[in-house]
């Protein structure tokens, strides 16, 4: 990464980038913060003393299961990542490699590809959850999964999850540690408390299990994961599971698809009734996300008429363009001053927060925010709705609900709707998607009927769409 701080601590400023961007002020405001503060010392973040006990813990464990008899040491342990995204979770991105083993013997510090994503004594792979981390853990929207499959031969929790002490304050972490087959083990660091696998020392693991969620216990200044991989049982016999220039330890990669070094990508492009607030750990972020805006636009916080559009990126570099636009219900560019837009990246940073003041569209339907980096795009869709809870940019078509309010099933029945197919989604007032169906109208007219009695009491948007027609009608859930 270029123009990257050689120092030995993660500097906000240097790695880490934050603009705020007031459209409908006079002039463009910047601001430089962010929501994570991954601290680097040149402390390790598990102590020798802590090395000592987990290394006597498995190897008693191995022999008392006689896993020492079974290794098969010509078998090759195959990695897959130790993350992913938790069911219903369904962000671009989520993590960015914050820290990656120290190779240098020296003082100084450098990765596997002879950069300094790393700090010195280093021993493991550092993967950061991002944006709103503390957010994610308090929702358990990112786990840890085993690598690869293996057998339980060490494990703690109920240590508290919300440090912010960084590395070398000697705390006990949650953690897992799985032997493989061929003897070597991981080491899994950092998770919430409460979440760790309910499977017992012994017990084995197939890979993807989950294994818990990404916290911030032991000695950390944030979430994240602290994946670490012995060929054997003591930290001796460390190595960096990704093979590369400056890795003289194991000339072949541990990963079955080594990742790239560097992965620049847009995680995340939202949109916000007003600020995120990114709060100090251990305190959560308050996102103030919504996909769902009724006119008269009001909300707390929110100026009349505007919304916050947020894009949040990983590995970006000096002189990187990023492009953002709206799109109309039906998949063409929404017409507005300022609409589609750009920014240049002024410098190089593992992570990188934009958030733009916009004006939203006064035409009711589903738009669309894209933003697109490095030939990757993401994009999240809206609900601009009126104060009847109906918008019909097809003006012939006619969509009745009934009963409404209703205790649990109501019928969607329609006619002169253009023939063709339509997407029916079924959200919350936050937004947020809880059914979706594609169908397919003949002789201009639907009939269909569906059941909510799961639901709590409250208010729902049910949305009717093609690229030609937009209908959201509002429905009451109210039990009787």
């Amino acid at each position: 990464m270029k123009n990257r701080s050689t120092t030995s601590l993660l500097l906000l400023f240097s790695l880490i980038g934050f603009v705020s961007v007031a459209q409908h002020a006079e002039s463009p405001s910047l601001q430089m913060g962010s929501d994570v503060s991954f601290g680097k010392t040149e402390e390790p973040e598990i102590t020798a003393a802590q090395y000592a006990i987990i290394e006597q813990r498995i190897q008693l464990n191995t022999q008392r299961l006689g896993l020492d008899k079974l290794m098969n040491k010509t078998n090759v342990t195959n990695l897959q990542w130790p993350l992913k995204a938790a069911a219903g979770f369904n962000d671009c991105g989520y993590y960015v490699v914050s820290a990656y083993v120290d190779h240098d013997a020296t003082a100084s510090f450098h990765d596997y590809n002879n950069g300094t994503v790393t700090y010195n004594g280093h021993r493991g792979t550092d993967i950061a959850t991002f944006p709103f981390h503390f957010y994610k853990m308090d929702h358990n929207q990112v786990e840890v999964v085993a690598a690869a499959a293996g057998t339980i031969v060490d494990k703690h929790d109920g240590e508290y999850d919300r440090n912010c002490v960084g590395v070398g304050s000697g705390l006990t972490a949650n953690y897992v540690i799985i032997q493989h087959a061929d003897g070597s083990n991981a080491l899994y660091w950092h998770m919430k408390s409460g979440q760790v696998t309910s499977k017992a020392i012994g017990q084995t693991v197939m890979t993807g299990e989950k294994l818990g969620v990404v916290g911030s216990s032991g000695s950390s200044s944030g979430p994240h994961l602290h994946f670490e991989v012995w060929s054997g049982s003591t930290v001796a016999t460390l190595v960096d599971p990704f093979a590369g220039p400056n890795n003289s330890w194991n000339l072949t990669s541990w990963w079955a698809s080594q990742k790239p070094h560097e992965e620049p990508a847009v995680l995340k492009a939202s949109v916000h009734i007003t600020d995120a607030d990114f709060a100090t750990c251990p305190t959560t972020e308050t996102p103030n996300e919504s996909t769902s805006y009724t006119i008269p636009f009001q909300g707390p916080g929110m100026t009349a008429g505007y919304a916050k559009f947020y894009v949040f990126l990983r590995n970006v570099t000096t002189g990187g363009i990023i492009n953002m636009q709206l799109k109309n219900p039906n998949g063409t560019v929404y017409t507005a001053t300022g609409n589609p837009w750009s920014y240049t990246l002024p410098s190089s940073n593992l992570y990188y927060t934009l958030s733009y003041s916009k004006k939203l569209p006064l035409i009711a339907g589903t738009f669309t925010f894209e933003a697109s980096y490095n030939g990757i795009t993401c994009s999240q869709s809206f609900d601009i709705i009126t104060s009847t809870g109906v918008e019909e940019t097809n003006n012939f078509a006619k969509l009745d609900i009934y009963p409404n309010p209703t205790s649990g099933s109501l019928t969607v029945s329609g006619n002169e709707l253009m023939n063709g197919d339509y997407h029916l989604t079924l959200k919350n007032a936050m937004g947020q998607l809880l059914e979706e169906k594609q169908i397919k109208i003949t002789n201009n007219t639907i009939q269909k009927s569906f059941l909510i009695n799961d639901l709590a009491n409250g208010i729902y948007f049910l949305s009717l769409q093609s690229t030609k027609t937009s209908i959201v009608k509002k429905i009451s859930k109210q039990n009787d």
